[in-house]
This record gives C-alpha cells, sequence and structure tokens, in this order.
C-alpha cells in the first residue's frame, strides 16, 4: 500500500509541476498597470545547461498574459548566456519541446536574438543556427537599442527549487 501512495504523490507533484505558474512581479505590474508599453523585450543570461527546458514554457506562459492584455504588443528576446547555444543546428537539444516552443513563439512575432560575439567565440556565425534566430552583432547593443524604443526589459530567471 504504501508504493500505491509513493506513486500517486509523486504522480500529483508531477503535475503540480507541470502546470506551475511562473511569477515575474515587473510583468504583474506591467499588465495590472495603466498604460500600454511599447513593447516588451525579455533577456535570458543563463550559464547553465538545458536552460531553455525553464525559459522556454516561462515564455510561453509570460508571452500569452501579454498578448491577453495587449494582443498586439511588440515582443522580443535577447539571448546573450551559454544557452545560445543550444539553439545552435546540430545541438542535442534540437527537436526538444522547448525549442519547438520558441520556434511557435517567433512565429507568432516575438523576434529571437542572440549573441553574435559570443557565438563567435566558438567559431560560430550566423550559418550554424536555423532561421528563426537573429544572430546580432552585440546582445547588449541590441538589448540597448529595444530600451531606446520604449520596450520594458524584463529578466528570465531560473525558477527556485522547492524544498
Amino acid at each position: 500500500m504504501s508504493a500505491l501512495r509513493l506513486a500517486c504523490c509523486l504522480m500529483l507533484c508531477s503535475l503540480s509541476l507541470q502546470a506551475a505558474e511562473f511569477r515575474n512581479e515587473k510583468l504583474s505590474s506591467l499588465i495590472a498597470g495603466q498604460h500600454r508599453p511599447d513593447g516588451v523585450v525579455f533577456e535570458i543570461l543563463s550559464w547553465t545547461d538545458n536552460s531553455w527546458d525553464w525559459a522556454a514554457p516561462m515564455l510561453r506562459q509570460y508571452v500569452d498574459q501579454l498578448r491577453a492584455a495587449y494582443p498586439d504588443l511588440d515582443i522580443a528576446l535577447v539571448s546573450q548566456g551559454v544557452e545560445l547555444f543550444d539553439l545552435a543546428l546540430g545541438s542535442s537539444q534540437q527537436g526538444s519541446p522547448a525549442l519547438s516552443e520558441l520556434m511557435a513563439l517567433n512565429a507568432e512575432g516575438m523576434a529571437i536574438h542572440i549573441s553574435g560575439d559570443y557565438a563567435k567565440w566558438k567559431r560560430m556565425g550566423a550559418s550554424d543556427f536555423p532561421g528563426f534566430v537573429d544572430v546580432v552583432d552585440s546582445s547588449a547593443a541590441q538589448l540597448e537599442d529595444y530600451i531606446k524604443l520604449g520596450f520594458v526589459p524584463i529578466m528570465l530567471e531560473a525558477p527556485h527549487a522547492v524544498d
């Protein structure tokens, strides 16, 4: 009987993780605010493997929330850390649900930019990435350009583990 209880508990925990809602105070304030922003630019700068496994679902949730509040809002993503290499053609992440989600978000109008400067450190260029990824010379400059245009920057951060 205890094995059955353990299995049920694990299944419930798994379902709660799948249904987890990501929270971001800046995003919540933006949606609850009285003024429509000119746009939103998400930034990810992660130094851990498989960052898209948490970042892609987080982006989907955040973009859906923004689109519900502001249907025609311009939204972009700037990737500046090692996570950008998971977007490269031939990476182990190709074909993953996370990258499929990023492609879908791009197809819905979200621009996806990665750091060409950083890619060059690994001798990679635009031809090493799929067409939905815009390889820019400087991701920091790209982010700054969005901010100058009035976009609100929101940093994507890994969710904290629950004890």
